[in-house]
Formats: C-alpha cells, sequence, structure tokens
C-alpha cells in the first residue's frame, strides 16, 4: 500500500471518530408520567360529540359569515361561538386537580400563515383564520403552544364517587390581514387532554 493511501485511508479513520464525538451544547431531559385518568367528553353548548374515549370528535359550528362583518368588525372578529365540553373521568382522576387541554395544529389543518396565533382554515374561503379563546377571553396562542386549563372535580361519596370538568371555550372567525374572498372556511385542531 502505497503512503498517499495510508495517509488517505488514516485520515478517513479520524474523521469518521471525531465526527462522533461532537462536543455537546447541552442537555434536553424529559420528565413525565403516565396516569391511568381517562376522561370521556359529552357535549355542552355549541358542540356535538362523537366517537369514544380517544378518538372523540367535536364539531362546532361557525355558521355562515359575510365578508362585510369580518372588514367590518374592529378587531376583525366575528361569529363568536361558545364551545362548551362536559368531560366524565369517573373515578379515574384521583389524586389529580387539573385536566390541561393541549392543541397541535400541525397534526390538523395547520396554523395561518398570516396570523400564528390562528388555526388555518381549509377550504375556498381566503384571508380568515380561526381564533380560540379560553374561559377569561384570552386569545390562545396556537403556534406558541397555548392550552388552558379546567379544574377536576369531585362529586358524590366513597365508592360512588366521578370526576368532572368543564372546558369552556369560545371560536370565532378572524380576518388575518390577507383579502378576503368568500368560500368554505372549515379547520381542524387536534388537542391531547393532560392532568395535574
Amino acid at each position: 500500500m502505497s503512503t498517499a493511501l495510508r495517509h488517505l485511508l488514516a485520515s478517513s479513520i479520524v474523521g469518521m471518530f471525531a465526527t462522533s464525538a461532537m462536543a455537546s451544547d447541552g442537555t434536553i431531559k424529559f420528565t413525565g408520567e403516565i396516569t391511568a385518568a381517562s376522561c370521556s367528553a359529552t357535549q355542552g353548548a355549541g358542540t356535538s360529540v362523537t366517537g369514544g374515549k380517544g378518538k372523540q370528535v367535536i364539531d362546532v359550528k361557525l355558521g355562515k359569515v359575510s365578508i362585510d362583518s369580518l372588514n367590518g368588525a374592529p378587531t376583525g372578529i366575528v361569529a363568536g361561538t361558545a364551545i362548551n365540553i362536559n368531560l366524565d373521568c369517573g373515578n379515574t382522576a384521583t389524586g389529580l386537580t387539573t385536566v390541561k387541554v393541549q392543541f397541535d395544529p400541525s397534526s390538523g389543518s395547520g396554523v395561518d400563515t398570516k396570523n400564528n396565533n390562528l388555526l388555518k382554515t381549509t377550504g375556498t374561503a381566503k384571508g380568515v383564520g380561526i381564533a380560540l379563546y379560553d374561559s377569561s377571553n384570552n386569545l390562545i396562542n396556537l403556534a406558541g403552544n397555548g392550552t388552558f386549563n379546567a379544574a377536576l372535580v369531585k362529586a358524590g361519596t366513597d365508592p360512588d364517587f366521578k370526576y368532572t370538568a368543564n372546558l369552556n371555550m369560545r371560536a370565532a372567525y378572524m380576518a388575518n390581514e390577507e383579502a378576503i374572498t368568500p368560500g368554505t372556511a372549515n379547520g381542524e385542531l387536534p388537542f391531547t387532554l393532560t392532568y395535574e
């Protein structure tokens, strides 16, 4: 084997080890726990619920809204619809006090590109997104992993008790600063319930 070939082979081997021994700038530690809590949604005002635990679909009707309403609203928000979801957790939430709703827009319609607080609408309409508000009327930042909480309430006496929670929020169409054109404006927003 020639000297040049030996140097090339040695350099390649050193390069392989150098890339696998890169310096670290820090560590991300993940912590968590799997809980037995299992809640199912039942419909409240403004919603209908289908499907079983873990695969429930909550339908919210935003109605038909005029372009004039969206352009004329001082905040660009119209058609606010209350969403009241009742959770029944049976007796599975022992030791827990809070249920948190965490949204995953990227697994649904996505985040609106003009206003990343909004859920992107699918369909033929342009210039509008879907805004979600918590029970205190604060806009939930969908791009910033916005969540909202509700208290888990124990009702009844041992051994015949159950935990419940009421998730109250509001959805509305919001102009996103793009020219508005009429059409269908639907959206899908997967969510996960976590517990504390």
